[in-house]
């Protein structure tokens, strides 16, 4: 099953504009603080889906966990946990874990966030179960309500690495968004 040469070029100049600006970003000296010392736990509810497939269903539900802690002045690593259900007359379950780090630019409030991260996916289909791999960049933006609580939304795009051997699409996106609780550390 051979795939698009194109969609392969578009997914590694994906990847290398991605390194690339985040390098630049951890080169500028930053004050931002908004993670730092600091825990958080998420929950996360919103869209899945498979744009550029033909034999499986599009579009589907995403509900996820997401637990990090931050280190340095704008940096933290987090793990995710979500559950993804494509329903259709032969639903897809589609299941992630991930690790991902995150630069946060503190701007009061509001913080944008961009990230990437490694992901473990299995698909449940037919009661056939599939393991696969998957490469994923996070843009998102947090709004703290207060010290301790924030609001988030954010989009992850997942480019499955094993995709050449896997049912699923090589690209799967995901929207949604997050309610999320701070814990100090120090």
């Amino acid at each position: 099953m051979g795939r698009d040469p194109r969609a392969r070029g578009l997914a590694v100049r994906c990847l290398v504009g991605i390194f690339g600006s985040l390098a630049l970003l951890a080169s500028f000296p930053s004050m931002a603080s908004a993670y730092e010392d600091q825990a958080t736990l998420g929950l996360e509810v919103g869209y899945a889906g498979m744009p550029t497939t033909d034999t499986l269903p599009r579009n589907g539900v995403d509900v996820g966990l997401i637990a990090g802690g931050g280190f340095g002045d704008a940096w933290s690593i987090q793990g995710l946990l979500s559950y993804n259900i494509f329903a259709d007359e032969r639903p897809l379950h589609l299941g992630m874990a991930g690790l991902e780090t995150v630069y946060a630019l503190d701007i009061v409030r509001f913080v944008p966030l961009i990230g990437f991260g490694l992901d473990g996916l299995l698909t449940v289909r037919d009661r056939r179960t599939r393991g696969d791999f998957a490469l994923h960049v996070l843009l998102g933006v947090d709004y703290l309500i207060n010290p301790r609580w924030l609001i988030g939304a954010d989009v992850r795009g997942y480019w499955v690495a094993t995709n050449a051997a896997s049912p699923l699409d090589p690209f799967i996106l995901t929207a949604g968004a997050r309610v999320g609780v701070r814990f100090d550390v120090h």
